[in-house]
């Protein structure tokens, strides 16, 4: 309950800074450093609440990247990607994803120089965030990058038992990939 309230506290502080935004011009890092907080506080609990308690520890429900089909619940990754695919329906000025330099699914590897680099920088550097300019198709984007850290046991059993992994000896507390968060400057 206290995470749950905490989210909504920052949700409203969100809220409140997109508003004043518009007309005192908050620092683009200090909205992605929001956005990022948010969007960290939703995957947490999914994994750590929902995931690790139903499906690790439990044995309720399994976790499964063909979830429909196995009637389980779709995989923390899965969950983020749905929730930035419903932001990016209804916004043109920002974009959420979450990209690895090793991911299970080829697609979702870097996409521009920039998002490769920053990638590198938070594995070698995880407690910092990167942060750049990068124009894509014309458009001028402030990009941030945050590292997605291994926190529960379900990601690395999930990320080293795969088939598709690149990668097969990830521990708790090791940089799985990162939170990319990019807004578009209009002009």
């Amino acid at each position: 309950m206290q995470s749950l309230t905490r989210l909504m506290i920052l949700t409203l502080s969100l809220t409140a800074a997109a508003t004043a935004g518009a007309a005192d011009g908050i620092p683009q890092r200090q909205v992605a450093d929001m956005l990022y907080e948010l969007a960290f506080a939703n995957r947490k609990v999914y994994t750590r609440d929902i995931v690790q308690r139903l499906s690790n520890e439990e044995s309720v429900v399994t976790t499964s990247e063909h979830y429909t089909d196995e009637k389980g619940l779709p995989l923390p990754a899965q969950m983020f990607r749905f929730a930035a695919e419903e932001l990016l329906e209804n916004s043109d000025d920002l974009w959420l994803s979450l990209r690895s330099l090793d991911p299970i699914n080829p697609a979702m590897g870097p996409l521009t120089p920039v998002e490769e680099q920053g990638l590198q920088h938070v594995r070698d550097n995880p407690t910092e965030r990167f942060y750049a300019e990068e124009k894509i198709a014309g458009n001028q984007s402030f990009v941030a990058i945050y590292a997605d850290v291994a926190n529960v046991e379900a990601c690395v059993t999930c990320h080293n038992t795969h088939p598709g992994s690149p990668r097969q000896d990830f521990k708790l507390g090791d940089v799985m990939g990162g939170v990319i968060i990019r807004l578009f400057v209009t002009e």
